[in-house]
């Protein structure tokens, strides 16, 4: 009986996996069904990832100040 149920347990957690995948990628299987037919679009590279601050900010690269004048400061 404990097998049955532990069974049973395994079951269903493995069932709700599948469901949140399912349900995470049905909003987007147009978009995943377009580039499996006809593959990515060729275009400009994407631009660089944002520099991130320490307080986790992200700053523009033209305002970033030179090493030598934030000591200054």
């Amino acid at each position: 009986m404990v097998a049955i149920l532990g069974t049973l347990f395994f079951a269903a957690v493995l069932g709700i996996a599948i469901w949140s995948i399912v349900e995470t990628a049905r909003p987007r299987i147009g978009r995943i069904l377009f580039l499996l037919e006809y593959g990515p679009v060729a275009g400009a590279p994407l631009p660089p990832a944002p520099r991130v601050t320490v307080r986790g900010r992200s700053v523009p690269l033209r305002m970033q100040v030179p090493a030598r004048l934030r000591a200054a400061a």
